[in-house]
C-alpha cells in the first residue's frame, strides 16, 4: 500500500503543481502525518522535493527536476512497468499510458547508457472479467464522484438482497475483487466480493456516511471478526494440486496409502463446506465431528435430489 501511495504521490509532484499537505491527504484518503512521512520518504530516496510555508505554500519538485534512470535500477523499472499492465482492465487507460511512457523512457535512457535492460520476466494480471470489468468501473466512477450505488447482491448463504451502498475502495485479495463500502442497509462497513453483485446501478444520491481511513486497511477488521476452526480431512491424492494452491507443505502430510492428510484454520459456515465439497475425489472429515455431520446430511440431499432422474 505504501509504495503504491508513494507512486501516486511522486506522480502528482512529476505535473508540475505544487500542492498542500492537506489537499494531499484528501486525494490519497491519508492522515496529514501520513503526507509528511511519505514526502519525508521521497526525498531521501533522491527526489528533490521542494517545500514552501504561507496561504499559497505546499510541497512540488524543484524546478527544472527531471526523473532519471539514475533513481531506479533497470530490475526495478521493469517491475513497475508490469504492475501497471497488470492494472490495466480496471485503472483508466490514459492514466495508465501516461505512467508507463515515462518509465518506459527511463529504460530507453539506460540501454543508451550502456546500461543492461533485461527482458522482463515478471508478468501480474489482475484484469477481471469482462463483467466484473464494467462493474468496477462503475464503482471507481462512483468512489471518484463520492456518490451512492444501488445493488442486489447474493451472499455466500444465496440469500439476495437489494441495498445502497456508498464505496470507498477496489481490492484484490483471495485470488478475487472486492468491494469496501459504507453498507446503509445495514448501517457498516461492509466487504462485498465483485463477483456476487447481480445487479448495479447509480442512485443520483451523494455520500454521507463516514469516511474510512483507507491508508489503515480498515477491511482487514472484518476479516478478524470471522469465526475460526481448526479442521483435518483426508483427500485422494489426485487433490493435491488443488490442495497445494492452499495449503504450505507443512499442513499437508502423505499418508502410507498415498492419500493426504490436511490441517488447517479455516472460518466457520457455509463456505468451507462448499469449498471441502468442491475438492476432487473423496474426501473424509476427521475434526470437527459438526462438520463431519454436515457433510454427510449436505451428501444424503444430493443423493435424495438426483435420485427422481434414475
Amino acid at each position: 500500500m505504501k509504495a503504491e501511495r508513494l507512486l501516486a504521490l511522486l506522480t502528482i509532484l512529476l505535473s508540475g503543481k505544487r500542492v498542500s499537505a492537506r489537499w494531499l491527504s484528501e486525494e490519497l484518503e491519508v492522515s496529514e502525518r501520513t503526507v509528511y512521512r511519505d514526502v519525508e520518504a521521497l526525498s531521501e530516496a533522491g527526489f528533490p522535493v521542494y517545500a514552501t510555508t504561507g496561504r499559497d505554500g505546499g510541497f512540488s519538485l524543484i524546478d527544472g527536476f527531471r526523473m532519471t534512470g539514475q533513481l531506479f535500477s533497470t530490475g526495478e523499472i521493469q517491475r513497475i512497468i508490469s504492475a501497471l499492465d497488470g492494472l490495466s482492465g480496471v485503472c483508466p487507460q490514459t492514466e495508465l499510458e501516461s505512467l508507463k511512457r515515462k518509465f518506459t523512457l527511463l529504460l530507453t535512457e539506460s540501454g543508451a547508457k550502456g546500461i543492461p535492460c533485461p527482458s522482463n520476466r515478471v508478468f501480474i494480471e489482475l484484469t477481471p472479467s469482462n463483467r466484473e470489468k464494467s462493474v468496477i468501473d462503475l464503482l471507481d466512477e462512483s468512489i471518484s464522484a463520492s456518490s451512492v450505488i444501488r445493488m442486489t447482491y447474493c451472499d455466500v448463504n444465496g440469500m439476495e438482497t437489494t441495498r445502497d451502498i456508498e464505496p470507498a475502495a477496489l481490492l484484490f485479495f483471495w485470488q478475487s475483487w472486492f468491494l469496501y463500502a459504507w453498507c446503509r442497509l445495514r448501517g457498516a462497513f461492509r466487504c462485498f466480493r465483485i463477483a456476487r453483485i447481480e445487479a448495479i446501478e447509480q442512485t443520483g444520491l451523494v455520500r454521507t456516511g463516514p469516511v474510512a481511513n483507507l491508508a489503515e486497511r480498515p477491511w482487514r477488521k472484518e476479516w478478524e471478526k470471522e469465526e475460526f476452526e481448526d479442521i483435518a480431512f483426508v483427500i485422494g491424492r489426485e487433490a493435491r494440486g488443488r490442495i497445494a494452491e492452499y495449503f504450505d507443505r507443512d499442513a499437508i502430510t502423505e499418508q502410507e496409502d498415498g492419500s493426504l492428510l490436511v490441517r488447517g484454520h479455516f472460518p466457520t459456515g457455509e463456505w468451507v463446506l462448499s469449498w471441502i465439497m468442491g475438492l476432487p475425489g473423496t474426501v473424509s472429515i476427521i475434526s470437527p465431528p459438526a462438520l463431519r455431520e454436515r457433510m454427510r446430511a449436505r451428501a444424503a440431499e444430493i443423493v435424495e435430489k438426483n435420485q427422481q432422474f434414475s
